[in-house]
Order: structure tokens, then C-alpha cells, then sequence
């Protein structure tokens, strides 16, 4: 090998094993350092970008935090205990998200979450979880995770002032925000529009009114009383009236005068057609307290507040063809009104006793806890029913829990839920004196679960010889 050559391969052997030398001598802090410079970078580029709307900003920004993502994932991947790294990598994907760089927060969100599970006591992880959650509307969510940061941070006094900023606002929109429904008559989700040929534009073909839910309501009543005729007592009638208005006092926007009926029934339920609430001795038996009784009466409340029958309605009139139907009529308007009320002979009894979705239950423990905490009444009587019912029957769940979603399930999600509420600062009602009252009237009528045997009844085994 000619002698040029062979200094030509020592200089670059040599200038590589520098490279290699300097590379393995970098300390995991100094990278974690550059890393975090890049995100910081990002941070700033990507504020300038959303300020001007200048295209080189916002290229710098992007390159930065896919180059800093990259990294970290591949790091992570070798070394997942490196709490930094988690942080960053968090970090990362909440500004890939607020610059409008990735469609939305679940990464951020499941990073953080990871992380925290690795290191509990992590500020940072509980702070941009908390902020990602927040960005997307999910105020109790976002109020557990400010919770913990709050708890365990040692930041300075400006971030956390920031932090109890967005704390504060999210406490607000949490209790005033929760009825996703309120304006439900004026949404596209009550209503079915067609086009129209002869107008050139779509119009409402058929619209859900209090008029026509309170129609179903009474099917449903109907139906209910022919099978087990109310019991007339004036005075549990008068208390679990007097119950309802208040819960409905505090809660404006159902749109409906409730009726109370009690049916005296050992079975643990209530059942809440537009309109009317039933109530079923069981069910009063059965509550330990004012307020375990008012979170089941606010839970039927809440199906109502949340339309599941006028929703549920509209889904099977469109099942159905409805659609299709009002694109092909010459005269849309007449065609449906006509097919509705068809199917509403058939299908409004199905609406009001079919059983819930996992989506409905589960909108309606939300929305209950709020009706429940909003007439004074404390929110975790909620996962204390749905305790005691599995545990009276774990293997064949009660009526009024149905099956959507798996009782333990509602009991945890309920536990987190109702976190997000201040209980602590303010006065909440558990029980009554009247409650107690009409609970030993009540108990009276309930069959003996613990009356004995007549003794020689069943089988012996024969004598031993």
C-alpha cells in the first residue's frame, strides 16, 4: 500500500475514533441538556409562528421537535428509566399539538401517564397532562392532574400562579359546562334535514320537540303501571316529590314537569320516562341515605337531561331508511311526517324500554353527579351505590345499573370523577331526618329476607348404622 495512501486511512481512522471518543464521553446530562435546548427552541419559533403566521418559524419549530421526538423515543426504548426523558418527550408532543403540528393531545397524554407510573412524584408529568387535558376540554381530567402538580411541585412561584390560573378556570368550566346538551332542540343531533328539489336546499323534515319526548314518555309510563299498579301513599309521595323538585330546582334545563309514582316492589330501581319518575320501594329500602337515594334519582334525571330518547330516536329513524326515503320524495316534508308517525306507533315503547348503551350510562353518571352536587348533596354517594349493588349482587346486576358499562367499572371511573368536585369547600347534605322517617315506613312493607325455617322442613340423611 503506497505511503500517501496509508496516511490518508490513519488521518480518517483517527479522526473517527475522536469523533467516537468524544461521543461516548458525552454525559447523558449533557444530551438530555441539548435536547431540552431544541424543545426550547421549538417553543419560541413556535409562539412566533402562531403570532405572525411566518412560515420559516414555524419550519424551524417542526424540525426541532421531530428531531427532539425522535431522539427521545429512541432513548426511551433503551433507557425507560430516564425521568427526564419522559418529561420531554411529554413536552414535546403538548407543543406538537398546540402549533398545530399533530391532531391531537393523546400522546402527550399517554406519555405523561406512563411516566407518572414509573415516577408518581413527578410535577412536571402531572403539570403538562394536566394542561394537554385541559386544552382538549376535558376539565376533570385535567383538574386531577393540576391536583397532583399542585401537591408535589417545587416550582417557582410564576408557574405555579400560572398553573393555579388555568386550575381555577378549569374548576369553573367543569361545574357550569357539563350539560353538553343544554341546547339539544337547537342541534343537528335533534333533527333529520332532507334536500329538497323543488327549494334546492336541505330542510327539516321531522324535529324533536318537548312535545314529542313527553309523547314517549307517557308510552312508557303506560306500559310501566299496567304491569305493577303505583302504591298510594301520600306521605312517601309527598317526600321523593319534594326530593325531585329540588334536584330539579337546582338544574334548569330539562324542560319538563317531573311526576313522582312509587310502585311498592322489593325490586332496587327507578325508572324515569320524560316526565315522570317511579320509584320503587326497593329502591328506598335499599339506600342508606338522603343522599344515596337522590344520586340514583339524579342518575334517571340525567338520561333525561341528556335526551337519550330523542337521540335514540332520530338514530332509529335514520337506521330505518328514513334518509333515503326523504332524498327520493317528491313532497319530503309530507313523506316523513307520514313515515314517522308510522314508526312511532311501533318504535316509541322500544325507546323508552330498551336498555341504555355503555355511552348513555356512562354520560348520565356524569351528569347525575353534577345534578347531585348542584342540590347540595355530596357526589361520592355516586360510587358508594354502585359499590353496594355489586356487592348485593355481583352475578346478576340490578335493573337500574343494567350492564353498560361493568358495575366495578362505574364505581372506579365515578371514584376519579367526582374528585374533580370541591367538595371540601363547601357544605354538602349526606342525610335527612325525613329520609330516615320514610325508610322505616318503608321497611315495614319489605318481606322478611331473615325469617327462619320451620324446623323438619328439607331432608335428612338417613340414620348411620
Amino acid at each position: 500500500m503506497p505511503g500517501s495512501i496509508r496516511l490518508i486511512i490513519g488521518l480518517l481512522l483517527c479522526f473517527g475514533l475522536m469523533n467516537w471518543g468524544s461521543a461516548a464521553v458525552r454525559s447523558p446530562q449533557d444530551w438530555v441538556s441539548q435536547t431540552a435546548a431544541l424543545i426550547s427552541q421549538a417553543k419560541e419559533q413556535g409562539v412566533i409562528y402562531l403570532n405572525t403566521r411566518d412560515n420559516k418559524a414555524k419550519d424551524i419549530a417542526k424540525k426541532n421537535l421531530e428531531k427532539a421526538e425522535k431522539q427521545l423515543k429512541d432513548y426511551v426504548k433503551k433507557q425507560n428509566d430516564c425521568e427526564k426523558c419522559f418529561e420531554l418527550l411529554a413536552e414535546t408532543y403538548l407543543y406538537r399539538a398546540y402549533f398545530g403540528f399533530s391532531k391531537d393531545y393523546d400522546n402527550c397524554v399517554e406519555t405523561a401517564q406512563k411516566g407518572l407510573q414509573l415516577f408518581p412524584n413527578n410535577h412536571r408529568l402531572a403539570l403538562l397532562k394536566g394542561y394537554a387535558h385541559y386544552n382538549c376540554e376535558e376539565y376533570d381530567q385535567a383538574l386531577r392532574a393540576l391536583n397532583r402538580y399542585v401537591v408535589t411541585t417545587t416550582d417557582d412561584e410564576a408557574t405555579k400562579a400560572q398553573a393555579r390560573q388555568v386550575q381555577n378556570t378549569c374548576q369553573d368550566k367543569f361545574l357550569t359546562n357539563w350539560n353538553r346538551q343544554a341546547n339539544f332542540y337547537q342541534s343537528k343531533e335533534s333533527r333529520i334535514e332532507g334536500f329538497n328539489s323543488q327549494t334546492n336546499r336541505l330542510e327539516v323534515v321531522f324535529q324533536i320537540t318537548p312535545e314529542y319526548e313527553l309523547n314517549l314518555g307517557s308510552q312508557g309510563f303506560a306500559a310501566i303501571t299496567q304491569q305493577k299498579p303505583p302504591y298510594n301513599d301520600p306521605e312517601i309521595q309527598t317526600y321523593l316529590q319534594t326530593l325531585v323538585d329540588k334536584l330539579v330546582a337546582k338544574n334548569p334545563g330539562s324542560n319538563f314537569a317531573y311526576k313522582v309514582t312509587v310502585i311498592n316492589s322489593p325490586e332496587v330501581n327507578a325508572v324515569t320516562p320524560p316526565g315522570h319518575i317511579i320509584v320503587y320501594t326497593g329502591l328506598l329500602a335499599f339506600a342508606e341515605n338522603e343522599s344515596e337515594l337522590a344520586a340514583v334519582m339524579s342518575h334517571e334525571l340525567a338520561h333525561n337531561y341528556a335526551h337519550h330518547q330523542g337521540r335514540a330516536a332520530i338514530k332509529e329513524f335514520t337506521a330505518r331508511s328514513i334518509a333515503g326515503a326523504i332524498l327520493q320524495a317528491v313532497n319530503p316534508q309530507g313523506a316523513i311526517q307520514q313515515t314517522i308517525a308510522q314508526l312511532s306507533a311501533t318504535i316509541g315503547l322500544n325507546l323508552i324500554m330498551r336498555a341504555y348503551s355503555r355511552f348513555e350510562e356512562k354520560e348520565a353518571d356524569h351528569y347525575g353527579a353534577h345534578i347531585l352536587y348542584n342540590a347540595g348533596y355530596d357526589p361520592t354517594a355516586f360510587s358508594m351505590v354502585f359499590a353496594k349493588m355489586y356487592k348485593m349482587s355481583p352475578k346478576q346486576p340490578i335493573k337500574f345499573l343494567s350492564t353498560h358499562p361493568p358495575v366495578p367499572d362505574r364505581a372506579a371511573y365515578m371514584i376519579d370523577y367526582v374528585e374533580a368536585f370541591p367538595i371540601g369547600s363547601t357544605e354538602v347534605k349526606t342525610d335527612s331526618a325525613e329520609f330516615k322517617q320514610i325508610k322505616s315506613k318503608v321497611m315495614a312493607l319489605m318481606p322478611s329476607a331473615t325469617q327462619q325455617k320451620a324446623p323438619g322442613k328439607g331432608v335428612i340423611p338417613p340414620l348411620l348404622k
